[in-house]
């Protein structure tokens, strides 16, 4: 994915022949197509979209992906955004951004870390970003791919760490 040249590149490993095929959508609005004939293995498909919709803190523009393999259809999604660091600042599309990350441990009272609803993901992360927030270091636990998703959709920065459950760091295959 490339926010500096507007474009989106895919590889796809497929079984069979046929023609595989990638649609980016913004809004209902067709962003890049590309074609592509294989007998199977892998396929990369470049995508030129015609519009740039940057994902940024608060705005978790999405654009929609459909790849088509004969009779299958995937559907997902990607953000479009540059990410890089320069000395201590971090960049999101080329700008400086200050994280003000909560320290979110995922954890719900009826459900203990399961969250009861959707519902209840995309309120804590309203609460989060109505606190003036920007973003969630999540502690400590692999958070379901719904709550990543809202934080997608809602433009709410999220940092992972992966619990290490006794994790013995002297162990040289631990590294």
């Amino acid at each position: 994915m490339s926010a500096e040249n507007c474009s989106v590149d895919i590889q796809a490993v497929v079984v069979g022949s046929g023609v595989i095929e990638a649609v980016a959508m913004f809004n209902n609005t067709v962003m890049g197509v590309d074609v592509s004939k294989t007998s199977g293995g892998t396929v990369s498909l470049h995508l030129d979209l015609k519009d740039k919709y940057l994902w940024n803190v608060g705005e978790g523009n999405l654009y929609d992906l459909e790849l088509r393999f004969n009779k299958d259809k995937v559907s997902s999604y990607f953000g479009l955004r540059s990410i890089r660091f320069d000395g201590m600042k971090f960049l999101l599309n080329g700008k400086s951004v200050f994280q003000r990350l909560v320290l979110d441990q995922g954890f719900y009272p009826d459900g203990i870390y399961t969250a009861p609803s959707d519902e209840a993901m995309i309120n804590d992360i309203q609460i989060s970003l109505d606190a003036g927030f920007n973003g969630a270091r999540l502690h400590e636990k692999i958070f379901e791919p719904r709550f990543l998703y809202h934080c997608d959709r809602m433009g709410y920065l999220v940092w992972g760490e992966y619990p290490n459950w006794g994790l013995d760091h002297s162990d040289p295959e631990a590294i």
